[in-house]
């Protein structure tokens, strides 16, 4: 536990700030240090303790078909708890922070460029001229596997209204200023909502596959613990709710595919390896690296086996191309676009926008860096302990399916680190071969290891993992977040109204002004809201001052406290007090005018109505008289 400790006091000191990149706070790229409040920390803290005792009770109970499904159970639980207290600690709520990220064009990068699609059929028709002209880097790199998705899960919302208009009540409190999104349908807000909280769960549900692979390759006590760390690596955590988080249980599940294929030869079993393939790729260019393990792995267990054949090749090599092909050939007969225009876009510009901007030579080595803090140096050691039984294994030809995994991770690593086409954040980059290491490196442990030691790994990891979401900040959500204004301690009227507009929207009084007034003056006045909760849309106010007949003299239109604080930010039973102040004509007739208030939907011009109007009275005023003005009327 010593380089963990040392390791999580340089994380929280930010002592070695190297560890954070090769030049933090210069214009390369770094991961941001932030330390979180100290009362912050115990909720994470908490969590990870009750992990760390889900781990050690399964680590000593015996190969038991329901002991393991409730052990699963409780790992994919407190897995969705801890990135949940992880990112409390960084802001409350933690659902509008959630939606923050994934709406974010930063942090996320694709709903937004998926909903203001015009039209996803004319859309995919011209995906690569359309990629470089995207506001997000994020979409502009990548395939359109993630846009459909985003933009197809708010038109299946639209088929259910009811239940869009409950999310969406859930959603706009914590943009209820942003009209982006307040200004579209409900199914908008009901498809962010989903891909806020879709990430957290495929990185929680990562450990179903994962303990069936580790199953096939590893003894039932490596799996258990293989399994555990494929659930602690901080990179699985910390960067809900990034697409990322979606690629490692799909990889998994494409090896798990693979296994069972070179178990009982079946093609269907390499087809359904190579959907799952093209599937990722479609979401993501970086995953088409995964070609490079897969074949290498193939390829050492028929050699193990001595079953490398050209038949062999040629049949295998056959169902896997065409199946990891087959969403691209999809786009290029349904929709005429090659795979090989939108590869050569995105690939233009990631060079673009990441890799020329950055230095190849820094980066060779904090690649590694990278890996070993987001992984976890106890899985990387594991890893390590597999690559040195694996050459000893190669030479006697007695390969295991593990020591084949390792040699395919490590050209893997290679491949990708000298290459140069990631330099920086693969921390969050590479994630999605982690949790292969994390197989390859259980086995390994659990051989050089005592096993008492199994759960100190495990808790090593649990306190990396904490100590990097308390003290680095991974996730950066750049986006304009309402901020509540400054309010009065006396929220009492002078003069009490009570009068209910729709959706419970109620003036609960107000300050008026005086009755008797000069032409050229001002006429200022207070008015105190109050709602039953936030309201589904921004109301504006409508204040206005109208003479005998009517007419509009003059008139101020905002939403409330200056246009700080619509309706769609209050908090049930808050009060809210609106100031205002009208000029009046220098050359205002003498006469009786009305002060009325109200409330309308800017977006179509709709008032709202109370008791049979569309208005309250507030009180009459006189100009350049001495009368005796009436006072409220509703």
């Amino acid at each position: 536990m010593l380089p963990t400790l040392a390791l999580i006091v340089l994380i929280f000191t930010d002592a070695v700030p190297w560890l954070r990149g090769p030049a933090p706070e210069t214009s390369e790229w770094y991961w941001p240090y932030w330390l979180r409040p100290f009362s912050h920390w115990w909720l994470p803290i908490f969590i990870g303790l009750l992990l760390l005792l889900v781990a050690g009770w399964w680590l000593r109970q015996p190969d038991q078909r329901g002991r393991n499904l409730l052990a699963l159970l409780a790992l994919s639980g407190i897995m969705i708890a801890l990135q949940l207290a992880i990112i409390q600690a960084d802001r409350q709520p933690v659902l509008a922070e959630l939606v923050d990220r994934t709406l974010s064009n930063l942090s996320g990068g694709y709903f937004e460029p998926a909903i203001t699609l015009p039209d996803l059929h004319n859309a995919l028709q011209n995906y690569p001229e359309l990629m470089p002209t995207f506001a997000a880097e994020h979409a502009r790199t990548h395939p359109p596997g993630l846009l459909i998705a985003n933009n197809l899960t708010a038109s299946l919302f639209n088929r259910f209204p009811e239940l869009s208009l409950k999310i969406a009540s859930w959603v706009y409190p914590g943009r209820c200023m942003d009209l982006w999104l307040l200004e579209r349908p409900f199914a908008v807000a009901a498809a962010l909502f989903t891909w806020s909280l879709l990430p957290l769960l495929a990185a929680a549900l990562t450990i179903w596959p994962g303990y069936a692979l580790a199953r096939h390759w590893l003894e039932p006590s490596k799996a258990r613990l293989a399994t555990l760390l494929i659930a602690t690596p901080p990179a699985l955590i910390l960067f809900a709710p990034k697409v990322v988080q979606l690629y490692p249980p799909l990889v998994l599940l494409l090896f798990l595919c693979l296994v069972k294929g070179q178990e009982n030869g079946r093609l269907t079993w390499y087809a359904l390896a190579g959907l799952l393939y093209s599937l990722l790729t479609f979401l993501s260019l970086g995953n088409l690296a995964l070609a490079l393990p897969i074949a290498l792995y193939l390829l050492l267990d028929w050699w193990r086996r001595q079953q490398l054949t050209a038949n062999r090749l040629i049949k295998v090599g056959t169902v896997l191309s065409a199946s990891g092909l087959s969403l691209w050939l999809l786009l290029w007969l349904g929709w005429g676009v090659p795979p090989w225009a939108i590869i050569q876009t995105g690939l233009e510009q990631h060079y673009t926008l990441v890799t020329l901007l950055r230095r190849y030579d820094w980066w060779i080595v904090w690649n590694l860096v990278d890996l070993l803090v987001f992984a976890g140096w106890p899985l990387l050691l594991g890893f390590g302990l597999a690559l040195v039984g694996t050459v000893t294994a190669f030479r006697q030809r007695r390969l295991t399916s593990s020591h084949m995994l390792a040699l395919s991770l490590l050209a893997l690593i290679l491949v990708l680190n000298f290459s140069g086409s990631a330099r920086g954040e693969v921390g969050r980059l590479w994630l999605f071969f982690m949790p292969l290491l994390a197989i390859v490196g259980a086995g390994a442990l659990d051989d050089w290891l005592p096993q008492r030691w199994q759960l100190l790994i495990v808790a090593a990891q649990i306190a990396l993992t904490i100590s990097l979401g308390l003290a680095w900040q991974p996730v950066r959500p750049v986006i304009v977040v309402a901020e509540r204004p400054s309010q009065p301690a006396d929220k009492t009227p002078e003069t009490a109204v009570n009068v209910t507009f729709s959706e419970t929207i109620t003036l609960l009084g107000a300050d008026l002004p005086p009755t008797d007034v000069a032409p050229g003056s001002q006429l200022p006045f207070t008015l105190y809201w109050q709602a039953d909760g936030a309201t589904l849309r921004p109301y504006t106010v409508f204040t206005q001052l109208l003479d005998a007949s009517g007419q509009l003299v003059t008139q101020q239109d905002n939403w409330p406290v200056n246009g700080q604080w619509p309706p769609t930010c209050w908090q049930p039973d808050e009060v809210v007090v609106d100031s205002y102040q009208l000029s009046l004509p220098p050359d205002l007739a003498d006469g009786r005018y009305t002060l009325i208030a109200g409330l309308y939907d800017a977006r179509d011009g709709t008032r709202l109505l109370t008791n049979g109007s569309d208005h309250v009275v507030l009180q009459e005023i006189t100009v350049g008289s001495a009368e005796e003005s009436a006072d409220f009327a509703d």
